[in-house]
């Protein structure tokens, strides 16, 4: 009887903790226009955060080189009070051999994520990329992607993954490189 009073109280709790609203995710960002242009200039490659070996410039991404985004903010999702209200990634340049750019999971604090298909590969290549600050501001301040550099650490962190080892003729494998962040400079609109 108790097992059976216990295995209630604890189905109620269950139910009452997973149906609790959604939050709103918070604001971190500051000092860009929406929607935005935003160009950004990679700095040197970081200790690797991951196992995998490093890319390469073979995507074009490489330390000094410069991409642009061209970023929108939606509707406000809703999901956790860790997760930061950013941005889709609606194109992007500076980029080479990558196709299908969607928008991707953005988490925690990053501005943007962006996939996409790696094309000159032998078999298909899932092509990630995220733009985040090295740390969350608290909840309550905002950022500005614009004092990247030497005010504020930012990070481009891009990944590869084939859809089966060994990709092609190539052995083309997972791959992974994280760039500092040298510049953010906002864009006049095109």
């Amino acid at each position: 009887m108790a097992a059976h009073a216990a295995a209630l109280i604890f189905g109620a709790f269950w139910l009452v903790a997973t149906s609790a609203p959604s939050e709103p995710v918070r604001d971190c960002f500051t000092g860009i226009a929406n929607p935005t242009r935003l160009q950004v200039v990679l700095g040197p490659l970081e200790v690797p955060d991951t196992n995998m070996p490093g890319c390469g410039a073979i995507d074009g991404l490489s330390p000094g080189g410069t991409l642009v985004f061209y970023l929108s903010q939606g509707p406000r999702p809703e999901g956790d009070r860790d997760t930061c209200y950013g941005f889709a990634t609606d194109s992007l340049t500076g980029l080479t051999g990558v196709a299908q750019l969607r928008e991707g999971r953005t988490n925690g604090s990053s501005l943007t994520a962006v996939e996409g298909d790696f094309t000159p590969a032998e078999c298909r290549v899932s092509w990630f990329l995220r733009l985040f600050p090295v740390s969350s501001p608290p909840e309550g301040e905002l950022i500005s992607p614009l004092d990247a550099g030497s005010q504020q650490r930012w990070i481009v962190h891009r990944s590869m993954v084939p859809n089966r080892t060994p990709c092609g003729t190539t052995g083309f494998v997972a791959c992974s490189d994280r760039f500092a962040v040298a510049s953010i400079t906002e864009l006049a609109a095109p």
